[in-house]
């Protein structure tokens, strides 16, 4: 039998964070799944993305829900369309920006699910109003991320 209680996030309830060139949407919160996994929407304007990066402790499963993106996985570099799904293991260098004329809406699936909360700190210091970079640095080491150039 199963521990988990159903979760439902209306758009009304949605916790909408500025994190930098994109904005994310936390749809599920690892909170209300015992840390199991979240749920995030990326919505990028074009030209903006997500800046390559690797995470040591989470696989990541994305669906893109609109828009065209630039895609880097490893070595290797893919357009994708709406409906491209993609299971991101852990470790695996990615990122992606916006080729597109609108905005692109990227769907995450985070197992486990605390990198939600990397998210909603990355947003408060975003808008704290003060240099960034240090206080980003430590926040991404706690967080296991790694963001390459």
């Amino acid at each position: 039998m199963s521990t988990q209680a159903p979760v439902v996030t209306t758009p009304n309830d949605e916790t909408r964070l500025n994190i930098g060139g994109s904005q994310l949407v936390r749809k599920i919160r690892s909170d209300d799944t015992n840390g199991a996994f979240s749920v995030v929407e990326f919505v990028s304007k074009p030209g903006e993305g997500v800046g390559l990066h690797t995470h040591s402790d989470e696989d990541e499963l994305v669906y893109l829900l609109e828009g065209e993106i630039e895609v880097t996985l490893g070595d290797t570099t893919m357009t994708a369309t709406p409906g491209t799904c993609a299971l991101l293991p852990k470790d695996i260098p990615h990122g992606y920006v916006n080729i597109g004329n609108s905005p692109s809406r990227l769907l995450a699936v985070l197992l486990p699910g605390n990198l939600d909360n990397f998210f909603l700190a990355l947003s408060r210091e975003l808008a704290a109003d003060r240099e960034h970079e240090e206080h980003i640095t430590k926040l991404c080491q706690s967080f296991g991320l790694t963001f390459h150039s």
